[in-house]
């Protein structure tokens, strides 16, 4: 049995009770120290840090009186080349539809593309299976019950 360390007197030294487990800090030689606050702890300055606090942690920015301050972002015309003016209804309709028969045309191509790979994995597959099946078939005479008899 271990031996307990004993105190200067002789006695056994005991922990005393704590009520919270006290953590150590293992990384203590990485952490950095902040900075000591300016020695001018006005009511202005107080105010100011408070403000700001309270203002970092909104999402959206606030006006003095509390409110929301909604800004939308500057929208841009866009143009094809420099010259051109925007389209109107009609072309910007005809132009939606060039793109979206483009996008059907490329689907089709390629999912018939994929479809008929498909089905050339499929029957190289089926003929590999065919294969090993009459291969089984070729040696099921082993695993018939008179094939032991044969050898006997």
């Amino acid at each position: 049995m271990a031996e307990r360390p004993r105190g200067t007197n002789g006695a056994v030294s005991r922990a005393r009770p704590s009520a919270a487990p006290v953590r150590r800090n293992l990384f203590q030689s990485q952490l950095t120290r902040r900075p000591t606050p300016s020695s001018s702890n006005s009511a202005e300055t107080v105010r100011l840090e408070g403000e700001t606090s309270r203002e970092s942690t909104d999402i959206v920015p606030r006006d003095h009186n509390g409110n929301h301050i909604l800004e939308f972002p500057p929208t841009l015309a866009l143009l094809d080349d420099g010259d051109e003016p925007p389209p109107d209804e009609h072309q910007e309709l005809e132009r939606e539809r060039q793109r979206l028969a483009e996008a059907v045309r490329h689907h089709q191509v390629n999912h018939s593309a994929a479809s008929d790979r498909s089905e050339e994995v499929l029957e190289s597959l089926r003929a590999s299976m065919r294969a090993k099946v009459a291969a089984l078939a070729e040696d099921n005479w082993m695993f018939e019950p008179g094939a032991q008899n044969r050898y006997h």
